[in-house]
């Protein structure tokens, strides 16, 4: 141990004047407006336990700076009916973007999260052109709606990999070629925005079930995209788990089920011993072994095509897809104990094949409760709805910062206080 201390210089202490404590009750009520809406005066006295006189002069005040604004009179009231007030949606916008090995795709939403534009373009085969691309997107979303970038308060950018805030740069991410260059999270923040966050797609793809899909309301569940790579996100006691570094949920490295023996010669597959989980369960994987057992086929879904057609080659890779999808999900369940594990990507979204086998196979190898297994309901929206979600809650907070600093500069003492 260190047995040499600084000792700290001391320091005046810190006072919070009538504008912190206006501008904390300001905050409360903005907060308990976003889950009232529409909402009167008493309703959030009551909601806030705040004064009456303290919320009326809130409200007016949020009103004059544009945070929130009148949506009508509560109907049906005795005596005078009070005015309802709610967010002001267009008081700042969320850009959310998610880039994968197929398409860019982007979102405009407001700050009640609901989207008004969304666009998509393919993923440029050549690596140098897929900044230029986003940026297009970016662009090309803005001047539909007539937004200028300053009005973008939050912009979440979704993508394969982990970003490492401390060397700057994305890891794990062998499906966008050159995605993990030093220069590359730079030149990003310099088109979208210093502040641009960057989280994973499947983290994002979880949040987006957890608001929208399947997995609203429950408090433990698991995302598990298989598609161009394999990916896990994980929510747990409701709130999304990323791990000390990150990485949790990157089962890609994660070690394959061996697979089965076939007669005869086929093609040859990865050598076990440097296979990962993601080499033989994604899509590349998928048709690797079509191949080896005599299906001729160019992409994943022909093999799952074939299979509902009755093709026995087909549903045997369809089978052995699942046997690898188990494997993957045997090594987590014990840990995590899902209540839920959702499919999501190309691939498990055909999951009507895969579900029944999963199953089974992981009530032949676990000795403890099977979660419920289904389909997720987002879609292809997943990753742009998870980046919503979380692009959301960061535009509200700037967007009351941005006000914050002009009112208190503006009202000082004379600010009221409950």
């Amino acid at each position: 141990m260190n047995q040499h201390h600084r000792q700290s210089s001391p320091s005046a202490p810190v006072t919070r004047g009538p504008a912190f404590v206006r501008q904390d009750n300001e905050w409360a009520i903005y907060q308990h407006l976003l889950s009232l809406a529409p909402a009167s005066s008493p309703q959030l006295a009551e909601s806030t336990g705040l004064s009456k006189v303290t919320v009326n002069a809130a409200l007016s005040n949020l009103e004059r700076l544009g945070l929130v604004e009148q949506s009508g009179v509560r109907e049906g009231s005795a005596g005078r009916a009070p005015r309802l007030y709610m967010p002001r949606a267009r008081a700042g916008f969320v850009l959310a973007i998610d880039v994968g090995a197929a398409w860019v795709r982007g979102a405009i939403a407001d700050l009640t999260g609901q989207v008004s534009a969304r666009l998509q373009s393919p993923t440029p085969a050549d690596p140098s052109r897929l900044v230029g691309e986003i940026v297009a997107v970016q662009r090309a979303l803005l001047a539909d709606q007539g937004i200028a970038a300053d009005d973008v308060l939050a912009t979440v950018f979704g993508s394969p990999g982990v970003f490492d805030a401390k060397d700057g740069r994305l890891h794990l991410a062998p499906n966008l070629p050159d995605w993990e260059r030093a220069d590359l999270v730079p030149a990003l923040r310099a088109a979208l925005g210093e502040e641009t966050v960057f989280e994973n797609d499947i983290n994002l793809a979880a949040l987006g079930e957890q608001a929208h899909g399947i997995g609203r309301g429950v408090e433990n569940f698991v995302f598990m995209s298989i598609g161009t790579g394999v990916g896990l996100g994980i929510v747990a006691n409701g709130k999304l788990h990323r791990g000390a570094h990150g990485f949790a949920g990157e089962i890609a490295v994660l070690r394959p089920a061996p697979l089965l023996p076939v007669q005869g010669e086929g093609v040859a597959t990865p050598d076990q011993e440097e296979a990962s989980f993601e080499s033989f369960a994604a899509a590349k994987g998928v048709v690797a072994n079509a191949c080896r057992l005599g299906l001729e086929v160019s992409n994943a879904e022909a093999v799952f095509v074939a299979a509902q057609q009755g093709d026995d080659r087909a549903l045997a890779c369809v089978a052995e897809e699942a046997r690898q999808l188990a494997w993957g999900l045997a090594a987590i369940i014990p840990i995590l104990d899902p209540a839920l594990v959702v499919l999501g990507g190309g691939i498990g979204h055909s999951g009507t094949l895969l579900l029944p086998a999963i199953r089974a196979q992981l009530a032949a190898w676990l000795p403890i409760p099977v979660p419920e297994l289904a389909i997720s309901t987002t879609g292809t929206d997943a990753v742009l709805l998870g980046a919503i979600v979380q692009g959301v809650v960061l535009a509200r907070v700037k967007a009351f910062e941005r006000i914050g600093h002009e009112a208190r500069a503006g009202d000082g003492a004379r600010d009221l206080v409950g």
